[in-house]
């Protein structure tokens, strides 16, 4: 994908991650976080766009202690049977509340909470009877519209009854916890089909450690949409329907026979005992433990002044998650990400800011990881002391220089530079290494002028360790001689006052065997166990507080990077966060 294209991706909603997809049956369905938090092509999950106001009121579904599922029954019978059962183990509320969407009515029928994770079913219903609702699996592509039988099935009763052909979506944005903070969602899978009275049947999985976990009431703010498409299964424009909505329920468990609930996978936890890396703070050297800190949530949408960025003027978007500026730049808003991109039209064609910093992904290639390092302290109109004060001050200006930004990694991107990996980009699109568009045509690098030569500058804050985790903390921004003229920031949470200072941390080891126990009873048809651990660091992440209204805090984890069976035998690394304090999984590779 050409940096382009993840623009135009991402450039409204911000941030998102997704997980585990080379093993998801809903592929196709699947989209990231994150995110965590960016939001796909056609707003397939906007996870991000956290910025209208909830409609409707807050309703309460009537929890049900029952031995049957409608949750468990779909997904058992579009996942596996295996994944029913499953479900059947874990926490029911019936909901049964609708709101109305443009000309489509959504009912949420069913939810359940199983391993941190929500599952929910419900039925889309067309107000006006000619209308024909299409699975949401027909939408956005025209090509495979024409091609596929039922597709064309829908077309032709829509052609017959005189109606319209709808697609929709129902998913959660955000959830809260016992009254406690609305964290929004940042990976969530969906899926819907037919029924024969014309109806759709929606579904969706939120799963995500750090918004969800287990808790008594659960609130949960949906987002419900409605698009048009016309007889080749294009999506008209201007015809989206959208609305926000939240319900509230307190789930029970189904199943209270313990000896239906499915056994851990046991097996051995093979770990080197001396093969693994341990990195510790000094202070929890000298003490055994670490303080737990207030988190505060970051909203850039009320924060953000655009004139820090682009002084040219706003030409639309003024208010909203979307700025564009009379020079062609973007500034992209949600409440812990933003954005900003420099193009040379409303095309999106390119500035040589985004050519440049999209050339600097070839550091992480395999085999150019050791080739580029700073060299050069000064470049044309700007030193590398200038452009790191630009970037601090900018931290400052946004609020989270309480998260203490560090620098840990400036690239000198010189003429010289820039040609050089021009060079190599283009020769691993010759080779077919890096696949792009049919249509794209060879850059000249030699065009662009001295005076965009900068620093590419990448911050983290002390002691939260973003290299595995999907990076939910991290300043990168290319400044140069014009000020910064690409950021890419994200930042959910900053840091507060001092909340406690636990007496004792569990041991890595303790966490190591949390962390194998969650994998047993998360994914126990898939009987994994760990085989390796290489290493255990103590990091921290904002997590719901003990107890749930009293917010987010700060807390010390850890991360541990190891492989499980799969892992092992395809030579990649897994990772997963486990709270320090209480051994609660908060985040793993196989959610």
């Amino acid at each position: 994908m050409t940096l382009h294209e993840e623009q135009q991706r991402v450039r409204t909603a911000m941030d998102a991650a997704l997980s585990g997809l080379q093993e998801d049956p809903w592929l196709a369905q699947r989209v990231l976080a994150n995110a965590k938090g960016e939001e796909p092509v056609k707003k397939r999950i906007s996870a991000a766009l956290v910025l209208a106001i909830a409609l409707g009121l807050a309703v309460i579904g009537t929890a049900y202690a029952l031995f049957s599922s409608q949750v468990a029954d779909f997904f058992g019978l579009h996942w596996n049977a295996e994944m029913g059962e499953r479900l059947q183990q874990g926490k029911i509320a019936q909901i049964g509340e609708s709101v109305t969407v443009g000309d489509v009515v959504f009912t949420l029928d069913e939810i359940v909470y199983k391993d941190r994770a929500l599952y929910g079913v419900g039925t889309a219903r067309p107000v006006h009877p000619q209308d024909v609702l299409v699975p949401n699996d027909f939408a956005y592509d025209p090509e495979y519209f024409a091609m596929n039988e039922a597709a064309q099935v829908f077309a032709a009763k829509a052609q017959a009854t005189g109606g319209r052909m709808l697609t929709i979506n129902a998913t959660p944005l955000e959830v809260g916890i016992d009254e406690g903070t609305m964290l929004r969602v940042g990976t969530c899978g969906y899926y819907d089909v037919a029924n024969e009275d014309g109806s759709l049947t929606f579904s969706f999985e939120a799963d995500d450690g750090f918004a969800i976990n287990e808790g008594t009431s659960y609130q949960i703010r949906m987002e419900s949409y409605v698009e048009q498409l016309d007889a080749e299964g294009r999506i008209v424009e201007g015809s989206m329907s959208q609305v926000k909505w939240t319900v509230a329920c307190v789930p029970v468990v189904m199943n209270t026979d313990a000896g239906t609930q499915p056994s851990p996978t046991s097996g051995t936890v093979t770990i080197e005992q001396e093969g693994y890396e341990l990195n510790v703070p000094a202070a929890y050297q000298e003490s055994g433990t670490m303080p737990i800190y207030r988190a505060v949530k970051t909203d850039f949408t009320a924060s953000v002044d655009p004139v820090w960025f682009n002084q040219t003027g706003i030409v639309s978007g003024e208010g909203t998650e979307d700025i564009h500026f009379a020079d062609h730049a973007i500034l992209g808003l949600s409440p812990e990400a933003l954005f900003y991109y420099e193009f040379t039209d409303d095309q999106y064609t390119q500035a040589p800011s985004n050519i440049i910093v999209e050339r600097t992904w070839i550091r992480n290639w395999p085999n150019h990881a050791e080739e580029f390092a700073l060299e050069k302290a000064s470049l044309t109109g700007i030193s590398l002391e200038d452009a790191q004060e630009q970037a601090e001050a900018l931290i400052e200006r946004l609020g989270i220089a309480d998260n203490q930004y560090v620098c840990i990694e400036a690239l000198d991107m010189s003429y010289e530079r820039i040609q050089t990996m021009g060079a190599i980009w283009e020769q691993a699109i010759a080779d077919g290494e890096l696949l792009v568009d049919d249509d794209y045509q060879p850059y000249d690098y030699s065009a662009i002028p001295t005076s965009e030569e900068g620093y590419f500058l990448r911050y983290t804050p002390t002691g939260v360790d973003t290299t595995e985790s999907g990076s939910r903390y991290v300043v990168i921004v290319y400044v140069n001689s014009r000020g910064i003229v690409y950021a890419s920031i994200r930042n959910p949470f900053s840091r507060g006052e001092l909340v406690d200072v636990p007496g004792r941390l569990i041991a890595p080891d303790d966490a190591v065997s949390r962390l194998a126990e969650e994998l047993g009873r998360s994914l126990s048809w898939n009987s994994r166990v760990i085989r390796s651990v290489r290493q255990i660091s103590l990091t921290y992440e904002a997590v719901r507080a003990d107890n749930k209204a009293d917010g987010m805090v700060f807390a010390p984890v850890w991360m541990i990077l190891y492989q499980d069976d799969q892992a092992a035998r395809q030579n990649y690394t897994n990772y997963a966060l486990v709270n320090a304090v209480n051994g609660a999984l908060i985040d793993a590779s196989f959610h």
